[in-house]
């Protein structure tokens, strides 16, 4: 290494002349390190297992011959294995041996030393760009690699690592018995659905802080592509003491208590204005007053009332759609404050779902298995792994 500095000279002496070229030949200087550390020790097991070099006696190996099972051998050279790693693409030796009795050439030791046929690229390379591409899109995360490292791992092998993840994902036994969760739900441009198909995401979260900062913590309970009814099944197997919800789908019976998200109330109430005819201008005034009922009510008892008699207004006013919209969600409006949830909104899940957005809308068509496994291994690094 020392020999390789001589090339850079005191009129270009500086430090990052210096770091940049270290950088540069680090695969060379470290190649010859791990190249002789692998050798040596298979050297050092061979000369324990069948003897020194170049003897004449036999000894009986601690392994056997794959094909006829004998356990005599004579050294028989050695392969070159590439195996891509953090470093770079290194060329590491395979020592061989050959069989006595039937002459079969093998590498004992090259499950032991991490080597096999199917171990190409490390654990560590393959994690950082599964971890890039759960953010970058497929492409982007392979050149982001290939530029810092001279190499990549296929986009093909990227796919089938996340498949397996989202397996291992899904068979995992995550509850939240007598837990708070929110449910929210987002289209993904996935399937053959002129609209794509549904993304359902279910969170517990709880206040708490990052540092001197408050912030939530939140878990991944599920994440699913399918119909309401599965939804509805995934949830009750959760065995939630309370849930909360933006109203889209009628979760009534799949907790213990159930919750009307008091954002998305007010906002959903602009479209069943629309339906009932009214002006675009006219239903602001609706839309602010609602939304003073509920964050502006002094008790759930005053809320229930003032909710009550705007519920008339809207009929004597022959907006029907929007007071039945209303009246679906009359049960489930003060279920949190009466029982102390620590949020009274989906508040907590809308930045995952703008990460999902995020994420899947980058101007292709996906697969729906291929979304929700990758969605399913994004959001469970995102929130499970991290403290």
């Amino acid at each position: 290494m020392l020999s390789m500095l001589d090339n850079v000279t005191e009129k270009d002496f500086h430090v990052n002349t210096l770091t940049g070229f270290v950088h540069e030949n680090r695969q060379v200087v470290l190649s010859v390190i791990v190249y002789d550390f692998v050798l040596s020790h298979q050297e050092e097991w061979l000369e324990r297992d069948i003897g020194p070099r170049y003897t004449r006696r036999r000894h009986q190996a601690p392994f056997c011959c794959p094909k006829c099972r004998r356990c005599c051998f004579t050294r028989k050279g050695s392969r070159k294995r590439v195996y891509k790693n953090l470093i770079g693409k290194l060329l590491l030796p395979v020592l061989q041996v050959r069989c006595s009795g039937c002459s079969c050439r093998f590498c004992p030791y090259k499950d032991r030393i991490g080597l096999s046929f199917t171990e190409r690229i490390s654990s560590s390379l393959l994690d950082k760009q599964l971890s890039l591409t759960c953010e970058l899109p497929y492409w982007k995360a392979r050149r982001f690699v290939e530029n810092f490292l001279s190499i990549a791992v296929s986009p093909g092998t990227v796919r089938k690592q996340i498949d397996k993840e989202s397996e291992s994902i899904e068979a995992l036994d995550i509850t939240a018995r007598n837990q708070i969760a929110c449910i929210d739900s987002t289209k993904v441009p996935a399937g053959s659905k002129q609209k794509g198909e549904t993304i359902h995401l279910a969170v517990f979260a709880r206040p708490g802080k990052r540092g001197r900062r408050p912030a939530s913590h939140k878990r991944l309970l599920f994440l699913t592509v399918g119909d309401a009814e599965e939804v509805r099944k995934r949830t009750r197997a959760l065995k939630l003491r309370g849930l909360v919800h933006d109203g889209d789908m009628d979760f009534s019976g799949c907790a213990t208590l159930v919750q009307r998200c008091l954002w998305h109330l007010p906002h959903q109430l602009k479209y069943f204005l629309w339906q009932d005819g009214v002006p675009h201008k006219a239903r602001l005034p609706w839309v602010k007053e609602l939304i003073g009922i509920l964050f502006g009510s002094l008790n759930t008892q005053e809320m229930r009332q003032r909710y009550a008699n705007f519920m008339d207004q809207l009929g004597e006013a022959g907006c029907f759609q929007a007071c039945e919209h209303l009246k679906n969600a009359e049960k489930e409006l003060t279920v949190s404050r009466e029982n102390n949830f620590f949020y009274h909104t989906t508040a907590p899940i809308e930045r995952e779902m703008r990460e999902i957005n995020r994420r899947a809308e980058i101007g292709v068509r996906w697969s729906t298995k291929g979304v929700q496994n990758l969605l399913r291994v994004k959001m469970y690094r995102r929130l499970n792994k991290q403290p």
